[in-house]
């Protein structure tokens, strides 16, 4: 099975210029910078959320890339481990017949309709550290869930190749450099929790 081995990091808006600076103290070459686009699918009584499944589809540049990723584990230092599978589309239609036996059976994947959107600029560096590769992406940009809006501020490291010590210790050489904070809740999960919120509140009222 196809894995992705991150961690997440919060980043504070006003913070983001100590960031870059940092990336240049340290000597790192900008490998790209590019906005991303990326919409979510549900059932409309959301079982991919139950199932703690992601399933999307993101443009970036000219390619649109239909991603599916399971919930996996996260560990004490709150690297995620997790299921990943990506296949390219022709265009930003969500193509059921790719997902196959991916989905659990009670799951129709024709019942799938967008849910919600996160839109952000991505800048990313591939860094050589402790005898591993980590890609390290800076994403900015926002949330947007039942005509609600909430901000995008983050750092990810992304192992590539070698061993996941590589991960923290990268991580902890840019704490010295910015105030950075471990965190287990993806772009997904923060949307989910927003449209539970309006759903919530529309209740109340």
């Amino acid at each position: 099975m196809p894995a992705e081995l991150e961690l997440k990091l919060e980043i504070s808006p006003e913070s983001v210029g100590d960031f870059l600076e940092a990336t240049q103290a340290l000597g790192w070459r900008q490998d790209d910078e590019q906005f991303l686009a990326n919409c979510y699918f549900d059932t409309p009584d959301q079982a991919l959320q139950r199932e703690r499944i992601a399933l999307r589809v993101r443009k970036a540049g000219g390619r649109w890339i239909q991603t599916l990723k399971t919930a996996g584990t996260v560990d004490a230092n709150g690297i995620s481990h997790r299921g990943e599978w990506e296949w390219e589309v022709a265009n930003g239609e969500l193509d059921t017949k790719l997902l196959g036996e991916l989905l659990p059976a009670s799951i129709d994947s024709h019942s799938l309709t967008p849910r919600f959107t996160t839109d952000f600029k991505r800048v990313t560096w591939i860094v050589q550290y402790q005898e591993s590769s980590v890609e390290v992406a800076l994403d900015i940009g926002e949330i947007c869930a039942a005509n609600q809006t909430l901000p995008i501020s983050e750092v990810e490291l992304e192992l590539k190749a070698g061993a996941p010590e590589s991960v923290l210790a990268l991580a902890e050489l840019l704490k010295q450099h910015v105030e950075l904070r471990v965190s287990t809740v993806s772009k997904a999960e923060r949307a989910q929790q927003l449209l539970a919120a309006v759903v919530s509140s529309n209740c109340l009222q």
